[in-house]
């Protein structure tokens, strides 16, 4: 196993305006960051992804733009914007993966039934090993979290650790 971590969306102008990604988020940022923390002490890869939408916004280079302080991304992390809910749609975040060497996209982010879900899939049409990390991925409910926890593979911190030897 050779992963990547996508870090997905988690950009203020969501949780500034949708109060239950917001709620959801704090409950899982303390998970996001150990899977980032996890990579980072791995060496591994860390790819974070942000999403425009062209006509409505959030635009780069705004605090809107930016991921939420809660979540410990850096400046120097790779980064991809997205225009779709698919991180891998007309992006070159494909060839970004497998130039990486990685065989295996574990997700952390939202939301689990939008934006993470259709990238989880995206990666299975490009025969990538596709991981949620349990607990963390947000919804807008917690019904959303758990659905998408129970349709995914997923894989908790420590196991990754683990698995990775």
């Amino acid at each position: 196993m050779k992963p990547v971590l996508l870090v997905i969306d988690v950009q203020n102008d969501v949780l500034d305006n949708y109060p239950g990604y917001s709620e959801s988020v704090q409950r899982r940022a303390k998970t996001m960051n150990d899977a980032i923390a996890l990579f980072r002490r791995r060496r591994l890869p860390i790819v974070v992804v942000y999403h425009e939408d062209k006509e409505q916004g959030p635009r780069p280079g705004t605090k809107a733009f930016a991921f939420h302080e809660s979540i410990e991304v850096l400046e120097s992390d790779t980064k991809v914007v997205k225009n779709y809910p698919n991180a891998f749609n007309k992006t070159p975040l494909g060839d970004m993966v497998r130039g990486m060497g990685c065989d295996t996209v574990v997700i952390v982010g939202l939301s689990a039934v939008g934006c993470a879900m259709a990238t989880y899939h995206g990666a299975i049409d490009l025969d990538l090993e596709p991981y949620f990390v349990h607990g963390g991925v947000a919804a807008d409910t917690e019904e959303h979290v758990r659905m998408a926890e129970e349709i995914c593979r997923t894989v908790k911190v420590d196991e990754l650790d683990r698995r990775l030897g």
